[in-house]
């Protein structure tokens, strides 16, 4: 905001003065010694003046008010400066800590976050899956039908997003620590450096400059859903600018448009509906339309279950597209069908004994999905992870799986609470990475924060 209309030197006479409150319309100026404002005059005071003294030759300084209100800029909240114009006080000046102008506030020119930079942040949780995984790809749900049972934790991937005045693109990931600079969207090209991020931008076409930054609670080919939740989270942030703001299916679709469609990676539909939706879940998947059934169970039954499932990180990370792709190409053929018919079937049984509460019931189930799923290709298991689940089961886990695609990430272990402090201390003892949960109702999050520009 330019100051100087609203400004004169101490040293200045009443008639110049009188012509500077006429240019500023606000009735009042602000006196100024060597930049430091020092005090006020209104028009109110200089005509009082010439009443009596009947002369224009007198400098401003002899009749200023020093004891005048402000507000330093530090102070000039919303609140303030409202409790302010509340009491009858008709303009208010801001000041920097050397007591320099920095803009004059009146009710009729509040402009609010004058001095605010909006933020927009997203985060989206990871999801464990129990049942069905490998029913969700279209290659066969669109003869078969699919089916899935999942739900979501309390670990996120975050997106942090701020518009900038210009139309250059920044963007961080924090997890693989790279950073991308652009000065324009044109500039974008799929060239091997975050082209996950740079294929859900492509699709969104953002007519605006921005600074992005995303970061996880989980590493990288964890077999917890991390490209989908960090498309959904980036997404969301994006979502947060839109006017006609996209629904809860619309940014799965999107999420699976950037990672299947443009970038060609293999994989199935589940991951993207169950970060965005959150919650327990189970999803058909049909030829003509994919639904997201939520799963209506009583608090003790969660709280129990929660209780009794632990993560286990095998330290390998795996590479989920050509597991799918090993799939896909064998999802059609018999053998791999009635496995696939098993899996579903397994999937529907757990939802039972999820709602009726016979958790054990479910644990032992989720050991059946886990051998099922091993029959779909034979890069989802290999000796080393086989021998982590066997010695789970050994200290008194009831069942557990392979989270994700398979061939490493995390095992999820089913355990009974009495039991439990047993398993983690056996698999702590073998030098295996532990982890509880806690399960996350919400899906992706959005929301909008300020901070000073």
């Amino acid at each position: 905001m330019k100051t100087n209309k609203y400004l004169v030197n101490k040293n200045e006479k009443l008639e110049s003065v009188l012509e500077q409150i006429d240019r500023n319309k606000i009735g009042a100026v602000f006196v100024e010694d060597k930049g430091v404002v020092i005090g006020v005059a209104t028009d109110g005071d200089i005509r009082r003046v010439l009443l009596k003294e009947k002369n224009l030759n007198f400098k401003i300084s002899k009749f200023i008010n020093k004891d005048f209100v402000f507000l330093y800029e530090e102070n000039a909240t919303k609140e303030n400066i409202l409790k302010l114009l509340d009491t009858r006080i008709r303009i208010i000046p801001i000041l920097n800590k050397k007591k320099k102008l920095i803009t004059v506030v009146s009710k009729k020119n509040i402009i609010w976050n004058e001095k605010e930079k909006v933020i927009s942040k997203a985060k989206s949780p990871v999801r464990i899956s129990f049942a069905g995984g490998g029913t969700d790809l279209t290659t066969y749900f669109y003869k078969e039908k699919g089916v899935v049972l999942n739900t979501t934790i309390n670990k996120f991937t975050h997106a942090i997003l701020e518009k900038r005045n210009d139309k250059k693109i920044s963007i961080l990931s924090n997890d693989l620590n790279i950073k991308l600079e652009f000065n324009q969207l044109s500039d974008i090209k799929l060239n091997g450096e975050l082209d996950l991020i740079k294929s859900v931008i492509e699709i969104l076409k953002p007519d605006f400059g921005f600074d992005l930054i995303t970061y996880s609670d989980v590493p990288p080919g964890s077999g917890l859903g991390g490209s989908a939740v960090l498309l959904s989270a980036i997404i969301g942030a994006f979502n947060n600018f839109k006017e006609n703001k996209f629904n809860d299916y619309e940014i799965a679709e999107l999420a699976f448009h950037a990672e299947r469609v443009v970038m060609n990676l293999s994989g199935g539909w589940q991951d993207q509906y169950a970060t965005v939706f959150g919650g327990f879940n189970y999803i058909e998947f049909k030829d003509n339309e994919n639904i997201v059934n939520p799963l209506r169970i009583s608090n003790d039954i969660k709280n129990e279950l929660e209780d009794s499932l632990i993560l286990c990180y095998t330290g390998v990370n795996h590479d989920s597209g050509k597991i799918h792709n090993d799939q896909k190409n064998k999802m059609n053929n018999l053998k791999q069908k009635k496995y696939a018919e098993i899996s579903k079937d397994i999937a529907h049984e757990m939802k039972s004994k999820l709602l009726k509460g016979q958790i054990d019931n479910f644990g032992q189930l989720l050991g059946k999905a886990w051998e099922i799923k091993k029959k779909f290709s034979s890069k989802i298991s290999n000796k080393f992870l086989d021998s982590i689940y066997d010695y789970g089961l050994k200290h008194g886990a009831l069942g557990g799986k392979l989270l994700g695609a398979g061939s490493g990430g995390y095992f999820l272990f089913y355990v009974p609470t009495y039991s439990k402090i047993k398993l983690m201390n056996a698999l702590a003892k073998k030098g295996l990475q532990i982890e509880t949960i806690t399960f996350d109702n919400n899906g992706l999050r959005r929301w909008i924060t300020k901070k000073k520009a």
